[in-house]
């Protein structure tokens, strides 16, 4: 898998051309993850990755729980059917890159897994573990049932279902199923990308020429398909793969500048916003090489003034040229048209004189017969 062309496009479409370190990392873990895990299934990594994109606020790191739990009934020590307990002394509010909640979910992963997830609840923001508790959850993994709901992303995704409005289910229900699903197209594009550089791979094209290209952005059977038939066309479009490399080129330079650090903070004392599910943002704080992504943008605006300014002189200088020649032809204008005819066109002048001197001689000859 060329995991640094789907950083490169994953990066374009879902985060704004901005992967930060992090966020490349907890992809990163995913991936690794899927593959100890044995999952192939493309639309499933997509469907895990667009989870973690929404349940981690785009972090793609596990996370605890803005507010952790208050006001939530799993924020009190309550199990699912209202029952208290004393022990653990532990709350079971969202962590990891699914959230996980509830006293009952906390033990049974554990127990799934071998690890004191119940008394360490703490241990679900592991990024090893929490990817693992996501792909347990998610599948039918070593309990043979979706852990989370019921159901899998086996019952969603197969031979005969593609629904990734519904596969939210598998977490919570309906909410933001249709977000969701739009985040797992975007995943789904960029890992069939991957296929379609293999492909042009085998049919002769150099990996440098493909680092930018988009081709497939559908994710029906038939995309493949098309792509098979595209490849008859790979000689005339080759010439616009080395703009797109420069292209590449040129953005991967910014994204080495980009901050390694994005901090958000929440207003927990204000309602949950209906649309995200989470409070009011308070504040959020970018550092780390801000600065000299800041200096970047301004030099390139200072040197895009300095060249307005340039083109600005160029300009009136040349104004200034055409008006000094209208000028001048004008002046040359006037000055003709105060010169007589004969003076100002010397060949009739001549001409003129030529005459003037061969009927003076005629005359004279004419006189001088007469005389003699």
């Amino acid at each position: 898998m060329d995991k640094q062309l789907f950083y490169k496009e994953i990066g374009q479409s879902l985060f704004n051309g901005r992967l930060s370190p992090a966020q490349r990392d907890g992809m990163e873990v995913k991936l690794e993850a899927f593959d100890r895990h044995g999952i192939t299934d493309k639309r499933w990594r997509a469907y895990m990755l667009a989870t973690s994109y929404h349940e981690t606020a785009r972090t793609m790191q596990p996370i605890e729980e803005f507010g952790k739990g208050k006001g939530r009934p799993y924020g009190q020590k309550r199990k699912c059917d209202g029952t208290p307990y004393t022990h653990p002394d532990k709350l079971y509010y969202g962590r990891g890159d699914v959230q996980l909640t509830w006293y009952e979910n906390y033990h049974r992963m554990g127990k799934l897994m071998g690890i004191p997830l119940l008394t360490c609840p703490e241990l679900a923001l592991d990024p090893d573990i929490s990817a693992s508790i996501m792909v347990e959850g998610m599948t039918r993994g070593n309990s043979n049932r979706g852990d989370f709901t019921g159901v899998s992303l086996e019952d969603f995704f197969n031979d005969r279902v593609d629904d990734p409005v519904k596969a939210r289910k598998i977490v919570n229900g309906l909410d933001q199923a249709q977000r969701i699903a739009g985040f797992y197209q975007k995943f789904l594009a960029a890992l069939q990308i991957i296929m379609v550089v293999v492909l042009l791979m085998m049919v002769g094209c150099k990996p440098h020429q493909v680092v930018a290209e988009r081709i497939v952005t559908r994710t029906d059977s038939t995309a493949l398909r098309e792509l098979t038939d595209s490849l008859l066309w790979q000689e005339r479009e080759t010439s616009f793969l080395q703009t797109d490399v420069n292209r590449a080129r040129e953005e991967i330079i910014h994204l080495g500048s980009v901050t390694r650090q994005h901090r958000i903070q929440y207003d927990t004392t204000l309602p949950v916003d209906s649309t995200t599910g989470r409070p009011p943002v308070a504040s959020e704080v970018i550092t780390t090489m801000q600065s000299r992504l800041e200096k970047m943008i301004e030099d390139e605006e200072t040197g895009h003034g300095e060249r307005s300014g340039v083109r600005e002189s160029i300009a009136r200088e040349r104004r200034h040229r055409t008006l000094t020649v209208e000028k001048q032809a004008h002046e040359e204008k006037v000055r003709l048209e105060k010169t007589p005819t004969l003076l100002r066109k010397p060949s009739l002048l001549w001409a003129t004189a030529v005459v003037c001197i061969a009927l003076l001689v005629l005359t004279v000859r004419f006189f001088w017969r007469k005389k003699v």
